[in-house]
């Protein structure tokens, strides 16, 4: 080999070497710089922690008094509001209840078994007798009514 081949080989090889102790030494100083800062918050918290809770401890004494006055105050807002809304929403409560059935009234009509033509119904337990979009529901088993003159299913 050439005396620059060779030259540049061992150039190489130092730069190579450098690099790998320049990673090393920065690695190793970034891990001893971490460890310290570990160490110093380990011991700032050690030493200010007990001074920081007796400091929350304060202050939570002293907004205790605040917070019962916060509560009394709600409540007696929220029962006064109460006797302000109940007399107005009480009457539309009922108002729309009764809207309500008066408009499903015509889906949910109910027909007495007595007054049509369904008479082995008369006092069955399982009787429905509801009207749904124009047509009549008997009961779960006969949706139409039962076809004999005696129901097998009558239960009183």
């Amino acid at each position: 080999m050439s005396d620059f081949a060779n030259w540049a080989k061992e150039l190489a090889t130092f730069f190579e070497a450098a690099t790998q102790q320049t990673e090393a030494w920065a690695e190793q100083t970034l891990q001893d710089a971490v460890d310290t800062a570990d160490a110093i918050a380990a011991e700032i918290e050690k030493q200010i922690a007990p001074t920081l809770e007796e400091w929350a401890d304060h202050l939570n004494q002293s907004l205790e008094p605040l917070e019962t006055a916060l509560d009394q105050e709600l409540e007696r807002f929220s029962e006064e509001f109460t006797e302000f809304v109940n007399p107005v929403v009480v009457p539309l409560t009922s108002a729309l209840e009764n809207w309500v059935e008066a408009l499903a009234a015509p889906v949910t009509s109910h027909i007495d078994p007595m007054l049509n033509e369904h008479v082995p119904c008369i006092g069955c337990q399982h009787y429905h007798g509801q009207i749904y979009s124009g047509n009549m529901f008997v009961c779960a088993m006969y949706p139409y009514g039962p076809e004999q003159e005696k129901c097998p299913d009558w239960k009183s």
